[in-house]
């Protein structure tokens, strides 16, 4: 992969992500606004759109450092990645419950942050998976 198409993909990745974020919070400020959830959800929703855009951002700019540096250690990068964002994923929870102490606030919050999640990491998946296989195809032509 070309330096140029990296930097393209890396820029794709991040313009993609950060509409997803942004469609994903909007449907969480409709849900509210129309009273289909009766409690407010607002500091979910914020802390949750803030981490899913600081972890995109950063995956996508170290997605095109290794994939210009390193192209060949791609798929360990792709799992590291996976697992520091897990852990980190489980301290921003943590630091939640122990910031708040209403149970049903925490349990609020743990299911916005884990819708978050789960759609970030089907679109990292899909997104990846769709780039590696069109890599493959072009180096066995």
């Amino acid at each position: 992969m070309d330096a140029k198409l990296i930097d393209l993909t890396s820029k794709r990745y991040c313009k993609y992500s950060l509409w997803l974020v942004v469609a994903m919070t909007l449907c969480g400020f409709v849900a509210m606004s129309v009273n289909w959830i009766e409690i407010s959800l607002l500091n979910a929703l914020a802390v949750s759109a803030i981490y899913s855009i600081v972890i995109n951002l950063l995956y996508g700019f170290f997605w095109k450092k290794v994939a210009k540096s390193a192209s060949g250690i791609i798929a360990r990068f792709y799992l590291g990645v996976s697992a520091l964002r897990l852990m980190t994923a489980a301290l921003v929870v943590l630091a939640f419950c122990m910031l708040n102490d209403g149970k049903e606030v925490i349990r609020n919050f743990i299911i916005v942050f884990f819708a978050f999640y789960i759609v970030m990491l089907i679109f990292d998946s899909v997104f990846f998976a769709r780039i590696e296989k069109y890599n493959n195809l072009k180096t066995d032509k």
